[in-house]
């Protein structure tokens, strides 16, 4: 019998340019190609040297031979020999972070933020916080969430001043933070962390609803926080979605909670669990991100060592699981120019499209009885079925 959840790919699932498989259905992920073709080299390809805020703007802070670099790139253009990418001398900056749509880009060293305009290589706003930046992410084209020892504070660079909007939970202290989410009614929050116990890999996530100002950790080690609307609810409602893999432990979860505050007409707060199996996955791997794929109404629940898993948000069960590469995986994004689509940064430098096709993911489904009913769904999400 087939294992469905086998580290392999999906029977065609997934799109690859470069050819197709025995059932004639196309493949699994494209490779845009390597970072050092754009004069990066190995070493530099690290997070947090390496930043992907969007599908094309990554940020690389790097050395060559007589200078300290930050490159701009378009992970889906080839480079030129006649053109080189955007790039600036730096001292003594310890972060970058390129604006996800507008041409900005974000500085930091210890406590200091700046913003320059790329196009106009000037200085368009600064601040100096209380305490060093751990962390930080645009939330916006105008907007910077950074995370201190102490405290999360949204920056509007528009703005004379940031604004707080909750202290750090006591468990989150001494950990490495990696994540930070805010869902689009901007209510709910989550701050994800990384530690170690006992030589493995443990995750948190503080957990923040602006509404009654209360906080939850709870053990993920990654999360998303998207608008969904669930087959049985007339209006969209914010989801919690939670991966985790505990240390020694064979299979990891997935969670989907339904949070609050309940709109008027929907089914009751749904929350739903269910396994990752790890089965062939390298010692001490664990998620490092999810996406949600909102036309689909899939979760794509990604690890460390590249295994992907896609997962039902309506029961958080999972439907199929691909190992991508033989590589380290540390940086996607979701692809805002394809449906269906994520990009991804290798440890080896590699830029990875993975799309996934609606049709032949209904096909799949449709083979298995005990998938009917969510084949139907992803058919009607994908506007095949009235």
């Amino acid at each position: 019998m087939e294992d469905p959840c086998a580290p392999r790919p999906i029977d065609g699932c997934f799109k690859e340019s470069r050819g197709r498989n025995a059932l004639g259905a196309d493949w699994l992920s494209k490779v845009w190609g390597g970072l050092q073709a754009h004069g990066i080299a190995s070493e530099y390809i690290t997070y947090p040297r390496v930043t992907l805020t969007s599908a094309s703007r990554l940020c690389v802070r790097h050395s060559d031979s007589s200078r300290h670099c930050l490159t701009l790139l378009d992970p889906h253009t080839t480079p030129k020999e006649d053109q080189a990418p955007p790039s600036w001398t730096l001292h003594q900056v310890q972060g970058a972070l390129a604006n996800p749509k507008c041409p900005l880009l974000a500085l930091r060293a210890r406590q200091l933020a700046q913003v320059y305009d790329v196009d106009q290589r000037c200085l368009k706003s600064q601040w100096d916080f209380s305490h060093p930046i751990e962390h930080w992410v645009w939330l916006d084209a105008g907007t910077l969430a950074v995370v201190t020892e102490e405290e999360v504070l949204h920056w509007n660079i528009q703005w004379t001043k940031p604004r707080h909007q909750f202290s750090r939970h006591e468990r989150l202290w001494g950990m490495e933070v990696v994540g930070y989410q805010q869902d689009a009614s901007c209510m709910w929050m989550a701050l994800s962390a990384l530690g170690l116990e006992h030589g493995q890999v443990v995750g948190l996530t503080q957990l923040y609803w602006r509404g009654g100002q209360l906080s939850q950790v709870i053990e993920a080690q990654a999360v998303a926080l998207p608008q969904h609307r669930f087959s049985r609810n007339p209006q969209h409602s914010a989801a919690l979605l939670a991966a985790v893999r505990r240390p020694k432990e064979r299979t990891g979860q997935f969670h989907v909670v339904e949070l609050g505050p309940h709109q008027p007409g929907n089914s009751a707060l749904l929350n739903a669990r269910g396994n990752l199996p790890f089965k062939g996955a390298r010692p001490g791997d664990f998620p490092s991100a999810v996406q949600f794929l909102p036309h689909l109404g899939v979760a794509a629940i990604l690890t460390k060592h590249a295994l992907l898993f896609l997962a039902d948000v309506e029961t958080a069960q999972v439907i199929h699981c691909v190992h991508l590469v033989w590589d380290i995986l540390f940086a996607t994004v979701l692809d805002d120019d394809k449906h269906h689509s994520l990009l991804g940064v290798c440890r080896s430098g590699k830029v990875l499209s993975i799309s996934i096709c609606p049709v032949t993911l209904c096909q799949y489904l449709a083979r298995r009885p005990a998938s009917l009913y969510l084949s139907q769904r992803v058919l009607q999400l994908v506007g095949q079925v009235s």
